[in-house]
């Protein structure tokens, strides 16, 4: 194949379906001197409401007049995912269709993520469906939907919300009627759809949206999308605002991706696992405590759900119940993010 020189690239790729490719939300100009509202709305003092951001010089080039950011298809992709240049330009090439550099790690996946035609942010009415079906606060969910974390659209012709991160590595969905996907080929019935091109290594929420993980002091890593939501609705009730929640989705993963263990250094990271009747949720998370440390991170603690109740009396097996939580056991909750202090060593 064909390697591509970055202005190959940059001609190939225009900026307006690279914009598309990067899930960017609002307005994308389809033409030269278009102006929309700037794509880094918080770079200004009042999120852009006088347009100021257009592309130019045939859709290779980008430039905000309110807040001066500008540059071409790399620097727009830096911008998004928080990763540096030189990386940037790998995966700018790549999306453009060039061969992958072979200095890149063996662990970095080679499919594209396939995302739903329509994702989206989310409407009020989308996040308030989801937070009476999931017991959430809508707060937390606009949090996570602002972040990059929470987006919605049809998959597999059902309404669904997605969690996924600026990366583009991994997205799974999870039906709006709070149903199971039926089964459909090789697949068997299933609460939650991983979409193709997935890399289960990457810990979803590690890049959100116009923030980057060493801007926060701690990290909850939790099992799967429904409690990573629920990380965001604790997030909110205890104003832990040093704390980035991210999501490995299924106890199955072995491996953790050579980034995400980079982006983990320097920080304190606690694991929520779940307690499964089978011990799968706490043997999961020792293998990922054990890799942790590879990354040159501090070893990370966990918190322990055993022996907690929700409000019917039925046992907490994961962070998502504890939003039904039992009011004699709700103390418990208060330490959920005072890292160092652990109930539960792995």
């Amino acid at each position: 194949m064909h390697a591509l020189t970055l202005e190959e690239a940059i001609d190939r790729l225009p900026l307006n379906r690279l914009a598309r490719r990067l899930a960017i939300s609002g307005e994308i100009p389809d033409r030269d001197g278009k102006t929309v509202r700037c794509f880094f709305p918080d770079r200004h003092a009042h999120g852009d409401r006088n347009p100021s951001f257009n592309f130019h010089d045939r859709l290779t080039r980008f430039k905000c007049h309110g807040c001066g950011l500008h540059g071409r298809g790399p620097d727009l992709v830096a911008l998004v995912l928080g990763i540096e240049p030189k990386e940037a330009v790998r995966r700018f090439v790549e999306m453009a269709g060039g061969p992958r550099p072979e200095s890149l790690p063996l662990a970095t996946k080679t499919r594209e993520l396939v995302l739903p035609a329509d994702l989206h942010s989310g409407t009020e009415a989308e996040i308030f469906t989801l937070a009476s079906l999931r017991h959430l606060s809508p707060h937390a969910l606009a949090l996570a939907s602002g972040m990059g974390i929470l987006r919605f659209g049809t998959v597999h012709g059902f309404r669904c919300w997605i969690i996924t991160d600026e990366s583009r590595r991994i997205a799974e969905a999870r039906r709006m009627d709070g149903k199971p996907f039926p089964v459909s080929g090789s697949l068997g019935e299933r609460k939650a759809h991983t979409l193709a091109g997935s890399d289960k290594s990457w810990p979803v929420g590690l890049h959100p949206r116009s923030r980057r993980p060493e801007r926060f002091r701690r990290i909850a890593i939790v099992e799967g999308s429904a409690d990573l939501l629920a990380a965001f609705h604790f997030l909110i009730k205890y104003e832990a605002w040093d704390t980035l929640p991210v999501a490995i989705l299924g106890r199955s993963c072995k491996t953790l991706h050579p980034e995400a263990l980079r982006s983990f250094r320097g920080r304190r990271i606690r694991l929520f696992p779940h307690a499964d009747e089978d011990g799968g949720g706490l043997a999961a998370a020792k293998q990922w405590v054990a890799l942790i440390p590879r990354g040159g991170s501090v070893r990370p603690d966990a918190f322990n759900f055993a022996g907690l109740t929700r409000s019917d009396g039925t046992a907490i097996n994961d962070l998502n119940d504890c939003t039904n939580i039992h009011e004699t056991d709700q103390p418990a909750l208060a330490g959920l993010f005072h890292y160092g202090k652990s109930n539960n060593p792995v």
